[in-house]
């Protein structure tokens, strides 16, 4: 499928291509901009940006003797990344609108007439065929997958290997895996991946063990952080949420049987025909039963957002012990200074925002380049970092407004220079999160407290708290859960001094 009409070049007319492109079509004349102003003013600007600045990248997909979907595909990864790197996930309808309209200014600029490649049918439902028109054999199916941005490591394996694993763990077992010891599982996944490529195995065991004792095909689609929702209409009608704009999934459930197995784990016990569900990550939903639900149930789960997290649902979904998150009530009432470290997607961030809603009506001041810490809220300042106003910049700025607590978030290790320097120079009262790159700048006989997180099944969990010293006060260590240290910390006169000195005595006791 090399062939174009007339026998021309793949890799000739760039410049045509060029001249195209410096004269774009508007982003409302291709597709009808959905989701809020602010996103469709975003998308504008992004579409203006592209054609003047990707019209190489452009041109080089037609190079190297591409078949049309590989064209497609090279195109389709341009526009992604492009609109990724400015904050915006696309849709796979706008996707495949922005391809089909680069296609058809290639088209324009070529010497002769036909398409070079055409879609087959509106984007929108089912498989898209690509036809290369001049080609005799019949055209290859290309699904969504060339238009899919790029998916979590736990979405790129085939379904048919992993229902091949899912159904030998089962038949070992000859029980239902979700009753059984998680180890008497995994030892049997493993017993079942004997023999398979060692690059697969990790990924296979993790995809089985979701399949056999989790969520299956919510939990695949749930490891990618830019869903915010999903949505279950059926076993084969699944909906997911990006952006503010709602979506199929190419994810499926097996039948009804595998569905309301899913379910099951969810709702153990059901008294009505509608039951509240909710994550250990803090992600709460619905799901609704027959005869509510007559087609079988229907299920609605939003993740949790990081501002809406709170000391006590952390504990709750053991995230950190009862002591743990009362020496971190101490330390912010006794205006200590806390560095939260860890990689990203660790949690730093819900923990940040679990801390700040926990002083109540303190005067507490936020400091970061994202806004999880909007809630309301008359004594909170909320401040926005920005390219104009850089976080190092802004530091300075925020104590001088005199807050009980400063939360700094998504600090830099040109930031943390600065915030070093504050905090060798006297300044209290500050909780700052980064990661391990940033927080290494700062100098460690300033900080009363180190808070590490770390990844645990999916959520995050305080691996330990240190004081200055490097002394542990609590640690997590795997099957023992979270431990107390027997030491007196660093920081205790400065708490018996605030008035906490014998909360500090019964936390550590």
């Amino acid at each position: 499928m090399t062939a174009m009409d007339g026998g021309e070049r793949l890799d000739e007319g760039p410049a045509a291509l060029n001249s195209v492109l410096e004269r774009p079509r508007p982003l409302e004349e291709i597709f009808p901009l959905r989701g809020d102003a602010g996103r469709a003013r975003l998308m504008q600007e992004t579409w203006r940006a592209f054609t003047v600045g990707m019209s190489a990248r452009v041109a080089a997909a037609f190079g190297d003797g591409r078949s049309p979907p590989e064209i497609a595909y090279a195109i389709g990864e341009v526009v992604h990344n492009t609109f990724r790197t400015r904050g915006l996930t696309l849709t796979s309808y706008e996707l495949r609108r922005l391809v089909a309209e680069l296609l058809a200014q290639r088209q324009r600029g070529r010497r002769t007439s036909g398409p070079l490649v055409q879609f087959a049918s509106e984007p929108s439902t089912g498989t898209t065929t690509w036809t290369d028109t001049d080609a005799a054999p019949p055209p290859p199916a290309v699904g969504d997958a060339v238009f899919a941005g790029p998916p979590s490591r736990l979405v790129t394996v085939m379904p048919r290997e992993l229902a091949d694993v899912v159904a030998k763990v089962r038949a070992r077992l000859g029980a239902d895996p979700f009753g059984l010891p998680r180890k008497v599982v995994i030892d049997a996944i493993a017993s079942a991946l004997d023999g398979s490529p060692s690059d697969e195995r990790d990924r296979l065991a993790r995809l089985a063990l979701s399949e056999l004792c989790g969520l299956g095909p919510i939990e695949r689609l749930w490891a990618d952080s830019s869903i915010r929702a999903v949505y279950v209409n059926g076993p084969d009608a699944l909906y997911v949420e990006r952006e503010g704009v709602i979506e199929a999934s190419p994810e499926r459930f097996r039948d009804s049987t595998h569905l309301a197995e899913i379910v099951g784990r969810l709702v153990r016990r059901r008294a009505s025909p509608a039951a509240a569900i909710s994550l250990r990550d803090g992600s709460e939903g619905v799901v609704l039963f027959p005869p509510a639900a007559p087609a079988g149930p229907v299920l609605a789960l939003r993740r949790g957002e990081p501002g809406e997290a709170t000391l006590e649902r952390l504990v709750a979904a053991a995230r950190l012990s009862r002591p743990m998150a009362d020496l971190l009530r101490i330390a912010t009432r006794s205006r200590l200074n806390a560095l939260v470290v860890g990689p990203a997607g660790a949690g730093k961030t819900v923990l940040l925002a679990a801390l700040a809603r926990d002083l109540g009506d303190a005067r507490v001041v936020t400091l970061a380049p994202h806004r999880e810490f909007r809630w309301a809220s008359a004594s909170k300042v909320e401040i926005t970092a920005s390219p104009e106003a850089s976080l190092a910049t802004l530091l300075a700025t925020s104590l001088r407004l005199r807050p009980e607590v400063l939360v700094v978030d998504s600090l830099q290790p040109s930031d943390a220079s600065v915030l070093g320097g504050l905090l060798s120079a006297g300044a209290r009262g500050i909780v700052a999160a980064g990661e391990p790159p940033a927080i290494a700048v700062v100098p460690r006989q300033s900080v009363d407290l180190l808070v590490s997180v770390g990844r645990l099944h999916g959520s995050f969990v305080v691996t330990s708290i240190e004081d200055a010293t490097g002394a542990q006060l609590f640690a997590y260590q795997k099957g023992g859960g979270f431990q107390r240290r027997a030491t007196t910390p660093s920081f205790a006169g400065t708490v018996h001094k605030a008035g906490y000195g014998e909360a500090l005595s019964s936390v550590l006791r």
